[in-house]
């Protein structure tokens, strides 16, 4: 009777650990197993697309989960605001994700192989990053600017698809003209006020915002200026 008894509880006690394992297992998905394109996902803004590119402003609250989304092209990311994350990939865990600065800036060669994840955002602030996609299906195989005659742009990114650097200039700090061979994408990391130089044309004033962003066409020659108080820093890129 005592072995039946303690057989009884052993039994009832491997229930418990199942119940209590198999809930911790669980505990990190998300309500919903539906997975939608990265355009659908939530807290993901599509805010312009042609047939060059796509532009995505993700902006997560605190807590704000993307649910599970797939990406099918190439891109490049620029972190506006970091916050503590989390990621899951199909099936996997959720893990934390590394904390970048702002500024950070990140290529991913997603076409050749479609990436279904997840990311989760911490209790403490807004997690910002703008997301570039690649949306010709090749490179033009144009050249690419160097902007060595502009050394206060910093190279941050070369690759098949893009090449990308970082400009950083204090009040009254300027960096000289430089013409862009092919089509861009102007990213804002810090804002402030901006003056364009271009030949021919009027001074142009920009008041910027870190978030912002703008298209910059191929051919175009252009100085930059800081005409505020504030510290501005861009990310820009270049199609291949």
């Amino acid at each position: 009777m005592k072995i039946a008894r303690r057989i009884k509880r052993t039994g009832a006690l491997g229930v418990c650990l199942y119940l209590a394992a198999h809930s911790l297992a669980i505990a990190g998905q998300p309500s919903s197993e539906a997975v939608v394109p990265v355009e659908h996902a939530s807290f993901h803004q599509l805010v312009f697309a042609d047939g060059d590119v796509a532009i995505l402003n993700n902006r997560y609250p605190p807590k704000g989960d993307s649910g599970f989304h797939t990406h099918y092209r190439d891109l490049f990311a620029v972190i506006i605001k970091p916050s503590p994350s989390s990621g899951q990939g199909l099936g996997k865990p959720l893990t934390a994700s590394p904390v970048y600065p702002a500024g950070a800036a990140f290529y991913s060669a997603v076409g050749a192989e479609p990436r279904t994840h997840r990311v989760v955002n911490g209790d403490d602030g807004e997690f910002q990053v703008i997301v570039v996609e690649m949306r010709r299906a090749q490179p033009l195989g144009d050249a690419v600017s160097s902007r060595d005659a502009a050394p206060q742009y910093v190279q941050v990114s070369d690759n098949p698809r893009m090449r990308a650097w970082r400009l950083v200039l204090e009040p009254g700090q300027s960096a000289p003209p430089v013409t862009q061979a092919n089509k861009g994408v102007r990213i804002v990391v810090r804002g402030g006020v901006l003056t364009t130089i271009v030949p021919g044309l009027q001074d142009q004033q920009l008041a910027l915002r870190p978030g912002d962003f703008s298209i910059e066409p191929a051919g175009a020659t252009r100085a930059l200026k800081n005409s505020g108080a504030e510290t501005i820093e861009l990310v820009e890129l270049e199609l291949k």
